[in-house]
C-alpha cells in the first residue's frame, strides 16, 4: 500500500526534528499532518478545532506552543496577514520566502527568492541581522483567474 504524499511529506518532517535531536511528541506529529492534508493555510483555532475534534489537542495554547516551535524550526511559515500557517516548501534549508496567496481559492505557492536573500545579506553589511523576512502577494492563482473566480 502507497502512502499519501501528505502522509510523506508529515513523516519527513517529523524525521528532520529527530535529526536534530528534538523531540517528536504526539501534538507535533498531529499539527504537522494535519497542516500537510490540509492544502492550504489554517488559523491556530482552525487547527485547534480540527484536533480538539480528534481528541488531540487539549487547549489552544499547546496548538500556538507547537506552531511557534515548528515555525522555529523552519517546518511551517506564519502568514501574517491571513494569521494561518502553512508547511514550508523547502524546510530542508534555511530561506527567505514569498507567498502567492490566492483570494480566489486561498491557495498558497511559497517561491524561494534570491533577491530576498540578497537583501538580507546586504542588511548583515550594515551591522543589521535579519531574524525573519517573508513576502506575502495577494492576487488569483491560474485557475482562479481562468474561471473568473475571485473577480
Amino acid at each position: 500500500m502507497t502512502e499519501c504524499l501528505a502522509c510523506s511529506r508529515s513523516a519527513d518532517a517529523s524525521a528532520a526534528l529527530a535529526r536534530r535531536g528534538l523531540r517528536v511528541t504526539p501534538l507535533r506529529t498531529r499539527v504537522l499532518a494535519a497542516l500537510h492534508h490540509a492544502g492550504r493555510p489554517l488559523g491556530a483555532y482552525e487547527l485547534f478545532d480540527l484536533l480538539k475534534a480528534e481528541g488531540a489537542a487539549s487547549a489552544p495554547p499547546a496548538v500556538y506552543r507547537v506552531l511557534d516551535f515548528l515555525a522555529a524550526q523552519g517546518l511551517v511559515h506564519k502568514l501574517q496577514s491571513l494569521s494561518a500557517y502553512t508547511v514550508c516548501a523547502a524546510s530542508d534549508h534555511p530561506h527567505h520566502a514569498q507567498f502567492l496567496i490566492c483570494r480566489g481559492c486561498g491557495g498558497v505557492a511559497e517561491l524561494e527568492t534570491p533577491a530576498l536573500d540578497r537583501l538580507a545579506r546586504e542588511a548583515a553589511g550594515t551591522g543589521f541581522r535579519v531574524e525573519h523576512m517573508s513576502v506575502e502577494t495577494h492576487g488569483l492563482c491560474t485557475g482562479c483567474a481562468a474561471t473568473g473566480a475571485g473577480a
